[in-house]
């Protein structure tokens, strides 16, 4: 089985090709253009691996929250080859694969910078169940959740005050292994998350009647 994995929801551009539980190849690019870059590098992926695009099983990609514009790019895509090749696709949480890339600890807080002190953000359990849901939330409510834990890993993009944190650093095995066996869902019911609606909105141009 063959699986297309695709993030493009921050700063960073990740493309991989899965086989059987074997990755075969991997694409990560710091970049603020994911629409120049994101398609080239699944087609080169494709070319350097002799892989049919027909050929996908299943496709797994990242719908927020992060970038407005990157989830939106990365969504499409996804849409666009899952509709091509008649098959499902697996959404998956920044917040939560950040969280499974790492291991060892109790407790899990994933957090992305949402300016004007706000994140999004979540906790996780050691089996990567949700604590707090997927939030856009203040730092400062963030903090007094994390002070009552203990055995705690902090992922996030921009410091949590004094908190000791972690860049977040995909682990594409690990994710794919833990979504593997997820049918996913059909590509026309594929939506991008973006926790803040009201500044999506803005940026769409406002509410259609």
């Amino acid at each position: 089985m063959i699986t297309l994995f695709i993030d493009t929801s921050t700063d960073t551009l990740t493309v991989s090709i899965i086989n059987d539980d074997v990755i075969l190849d991997a694409i990560t690019l710091p970049s603020s253009e994911h629409s120049k870059y994101a398609m080239s590098a699944i087609e080169s992926i494709f070319d350097k691996n002799n892989i049919k695009r027909n050929s996908v099983n299943k496709i797994m990609v990242v719908n927020g929250p992060g970038s407005f514009t990157g989830i939106r790019i990365g969504v499409t895509i996804a849409k666009i080859y899952a509709w091509a090749c008649n098959i499902n696709v697996v959404p998956i949480s920044t917040l939560k694969a950040y969280a499974i890339s790492n291991m060892g600890y109790k407790y899990y807080i994933s957090s992305i910078d949402a300016r004007r002190n706000y994140v999004y953000a979540a906790i996780y359990d050691s089996n990567y169940n949700n604590i707090l849901d997927e939030s856009y939330i203040n730092k400062d409510d963030l903090i007094n959740k994390i002070i009552k834990l203990e055995d705690y890993l902090i992922i996030s993009n921009t410091p949590i005050s004094e908190f000791n944190t972690v860049k977040p650093k995909l682990d594409i095995k690990r994710i794919y292994d833990y979504y593997k066996n997820d049918i996913g869902i059909n590509c026309h019911a594929l939506r991008p998350v973006y926790l803040k609606e009201v500044e999506a909105v803005e940026k769409m141009g406002g509410y259609n009647d």
